[in-house]
């Protein structure tokens, strides 16, 4: 461990040592052209980037808008240490930073990584994914950020900062048209409305036809994991005096898609324990190769007989009211908002009905509160401090329906179905103060304290039924008796210790020494059984420690700037899902404390202007993400006793210590290159290409090999042009130029011991489109 540690602070002293080199020598002396400033507000006051002492990723509108990003799992292909695990639907899909994130099926038991909309924490993570429109920019924070931002921000926090309305008149209009049949369109005015309102509204939509074909002559649909959502927002800004400000803001968005497909990966070979339930009897490679489906990592084809859907609707409102009092800056953010998912997916993926129903149906709403005082930011002391309330309802439905194959093996007469009905809501409540300060103790050294006290309380419960029209439950599961429920109450303290230490105006050192906190979650789910009165089984509270250092470096006139940062965390208790063989032999998901995580790394960000032209970025992540406790872990499908699975009363189970997380990739390097010239003397165009690795990844957390997700190269370009004195663009853009096959996910297939499927993304699609953007 201390040999690991030293290797890392070395590395980050080697690259303190040597960093402001690059493109020196490509300066062309032109004192007036440099990077533009930017500004974040991570700490909860407007701040240049360079100044902030986290690890952050700050992607402003105009990035976003050149690399054509637009949904929010595309963010991954710009922030290293940021990936996103596309589950079969929004309600299990999550994020994870520096490998630390928790993907559930599991409505008690929230996200490791906090996702925040105009500084509203989304109750969910699901609440979040819907695509970016009109959006100022997106700050990725790495690490543990509870100190200042509320609840679960163990892993680190993803904030969307949408505009504002403008004091002068705006507006734009874009258009895209691309491979796939995609269309986008978004729009948006702001302005002054009367003396002292400004106000802005804008709208998208966005669609395009499925990539995976179903080749059931019979299916509902011929092609899924379509694109379509629409969305709308709007915001009132009202100055009710020299002091005070008042921002109304409301936002809907829906989307309505035929999604959720997996492709087969790799039918299971044979033999005892493999095939269908584990009976060795082998149904789902055959009966696909009989419908001309070819297994492997390039398939985009299923025979499915369901129907695929994904049906969500999300809104809020916010008031943020703020009030100067003389150089003090009082904020009270009150927020409403709810969210509804309706979904359904056929996971045996062949025209027979094992599953003929594998819905959910989630309604969640919320409401927060949060106060602020922000101290000046020109005194020796500087702080922010404030109290915070969150309180939240869910409720969801869960029905499996079908002959989960029992009629093939004799154990269900023909026409008979077997079904769960699961239904199971969740409550919680959290409230907290909290402050962080920075002390100047001479002009160059400050130190830094944060401090969060907060109490979490959360309940829930469950009931299971037979699901109307089956004879019994589903697979093995089994009925309630009664009403299940669990609840938990904890205090925590979070904090933040630090410094920071400006060496002269371009270079500042920082480090930080943070204690996290994610509550205590509650296991629920149709194969769930509870413990003695139908008390449901709790996770205890994810706790990370971090110490992480770093430096941000601006040379060469504001030419070139350079940041870098270390990190060393351990995570207690670490929320880790998993799928565990069910007692039917389906997989089912469950959820359990890891006994301790580590992960350590460096982060890095530069960019150069070596010409007026040419702009170059490069942005990289390396991060080792390991177990370092976990010695009850489940084992992997057909994993043997030579491969590490131990059988104990009928319970099968591992030692993780060393092996990786999920979605942890050891290298993730990104780079940018953008040329800007001038066509005549009022057309100037751009041309820019960028190229993003990711190296090989485990996709679930019990080590299996058949899970490993290889390394990958991407490229995309963008050549445009500027017309009309600025007022419109037209760009030619291409993603996955070198048509590169890849997956985001790869679990083993249900019904099909020994089998995978896969999640193939748009992304491993080569891609085309044109857009055009008008703006006044």
């Amino acid at each position: 461990m201390a040999f690991k540690r030293g290797l890392l602070w070395s590395a980050c002293a080697v690259a303190l040592g040597t960093n402001g080199l690059a493109f020196a020598q490509n300066s062309d002396g032109d004192d007036d052209k440099r990077l533009a400033t930017v500004t974040v507000t991570a700490q909860k006051v407007e701040q240049n980037l360079q100044d902030v002492p986290i690890s952050i990723t700050a992607i402003d509108a105009a990035a976003l808008e050149t690399r054509e990003i637009d949904g929010f799992d595309q963010l991954q292909y710009v922030a290293p240490g940021l990936a996103f695990n596309a589950g079969v639907n929004a309600r299990q899909s999550a994020s994870t930073i520096r490998g630390i994130g928790t993907s559930l099926f599991n409505i008690g038991i929230e996200a490791s990584v906090a996702v925040s909309v105009d500084g509203v924490i989304m109750g969910r993570e699901g609440a979040g994914i819907f695509d970016l429109s009109d959006v100022q920019r997106v700050e990725v924070l790495r690490g543990p950020q509870g100190t200042l931002i509320g609840k679960n921000a163990s892993a680190g926090v993803i904030s969307i900062v949408t505009k504002d309305p403008t004091d002068e008149f705006e507006a734009h209009l874009s258009a895209a048209y691309g491979s796939f049949n995609e269309v986008n369109v978004s729009g948006a005015m702001s302005g002054p409305l009367t003396s002292g309102i400004n106000g802005r509204i804008s709208a998208y939509s966005n669609t395009r036809d499925g990539y995976i074909d179903n080749i059931n002559p019979n299916a509902p649909q011929d092609e899924v994991n379509e694109r379509n959502e629409q969305g709308v927002r709007a915001k009132l800004d009202f100055k009710l005096s020299d002091t005070s400000n008042f921002l109304l803001s409301a936002d809907y968005a829906t989307r309505d898609e035929a999604t959720g497909a997996l492709t087969l990966r790799e039918p299971s070979a044979g033999g005892p324990g493999t095939g269908l339930l584990g009976f060795g009897v082998p149904v789902i490679g055959p009966v696909s190769a009989a419908n001309g489906i070819t297994a492997g990592p390039e398939n985009t084809q299923i025979a499915s007989e369901a129907e695929f859907s994904s049906e969500m609707d999300a809104l809020g409102v916010s008031g943020e009211y703020s009030q100067s009092f003389g150089d003090f800056e009082f904020v009270s953010l009150t927020a409403y908002r709810e969210w509804t998912s309706v979904d359904n997916n056929d996971s045996d993926l062949i025209p027979l009905p094992f599953l003929a129903i594998n819905s959910g149906d989630l309604a969640q709403d919320q409401f927060s509160q949060e106060l602020r005082l922000v101290s000046p930011r020109d005194q020796t002391l500087t702080y922010t401090i404030g109290a915070f309330y969150f309180r939240q309802n869910i409720e969801q439905d869960n029905i499996q329906f079908g002959t989960a194959g029992l009629d093939l093996l004799g154990a269900l007469p023909a026409g008979l179905r077997v079904g769960t009905n699961l239904q199971s809501d969740f409550e919680e409540t959290n409230y907290a103060v909290f402050g962080q300060g920075q002390y100047a103790v001479t002009e160059k050294l400050s130190l830094i304290a944060g401090l969060r006290l907060l109490r979490s309380e959360v309940s829930g419960g469950q009931e299971k039924f037979v699901a109307d029209g089956a004879v019994a439950p589903y697979a093995g599961q089994a009925v309630s008796n009664g009403r299940e429920s669990a609840s938990d109450e904890e205090s925590a303290v979070v904090w933040r210790l630090g410094a920071q230490y400006y060496v002269n105006d371009n270079l500042n050192l920082f480090a930080t020494l943070t204690r996290g906190y994610k509550a205590a979650g509650i296991v629920q789910g149709l194969s769930v059984r509870p413990i003695q009165g139908n008390m449901l089984p709790t996770v205890d509270a994810e706790i990370p420690t971090q110490f992480e250092a770093g430096f941000r470096k601006t040379s060469l006139d504001g030419r070139l700037v350079t940041n870098l940062t270390g990190f060393y965390s351990e995570i207690e208790d670490f929320q880790a899902q998993t799928l565990i063989p069910g007692p039917s032999g389906t997989p089912i998901f469950t959820v359990a404390n890891a006994g301790k995580v580590e992960t350590y790394g460096l982060e890095g960000e530069v960019t150069a202007l070596p010409t007026d032209n040419l702009t170059l970025s490069t942005a990289f992540a390396y991060t080792n993400a390991t177990f370092d406790e976990f010695d009850q872990a489940p084992c992997y499908a057909l994993q043997t006793a030579a491969q590490g699975c131990v059988t104990q009363g009928g319970n099968r189970f591992q030692d993780l210590a060393g092996k990786d997380l999920a979605n942890a990739p050891e290298w993730v390097i990104n780079a940018l290159a953008r040329y800007d010239f001038s066509l005549t003397d009022s057309i100037d165009a751009f041309a820019q290409v960028g190229v993003q690795y990711r190296g090989e990844s485990q996709s679930g957390i019990t080590g299996d090999p058949n899970t490993v997700m290889d390394d990958r190269t991407l490229i995309d370009a963008q050549i445009g042009t500027r017309l009309w004195n600025g007022h419109g663009e037209l760009t030619v853009f291409g993603r996955n130029l070198t048509d590169e096959h890849f997956v985001e996910a790869i679990v083993g297939m249900p019904f099909d011991t020994g089998g995978y499927a896969q999640f193939r993304t748009l992304e491993a699609e080569q891609t085309f489109g044109v857009k055009l953007k008008l703006s006044y």
